[in-house]
């Protein structure tokens, strides 16, 4: 299970928290323009999070039905 945070968005590009099993302590990074596609920051978490896993399955679940970007939420796999 994976927890992400919208925290800002700046000049277009979305600045999000990933937290691994909800651990606020241990955080990843995504910064993203949606329209350019530009990647500006992606930085996993520590240690012993520290897979591309948790980013990856967190991109899957940024956006809502409608397609928007979401404020936060979780995604959880088996």
């Amino acid at each position: 299970m994976v927890k992400f945070k919208l925290i800002k968005i700046i000049d277009g590009f979305y600045h999000y928290e990933i937290y691994p099993e909800g651990d606020t302590s241990n955080k990843g990074v995504l910064i993203f323009n949606p329209v350019t596609k530009e990647l500006q920051e992606r930085t996993n978490p520590g240690y012993p999070y520290d897979s591309d896993k948790w980013i990856g399955h967190a991109i899957s679940g940024l956006r809502n039905e409608d397609g928007n970007y979401k404020q936060d939420g979780m995604v959880a796999w088996g």
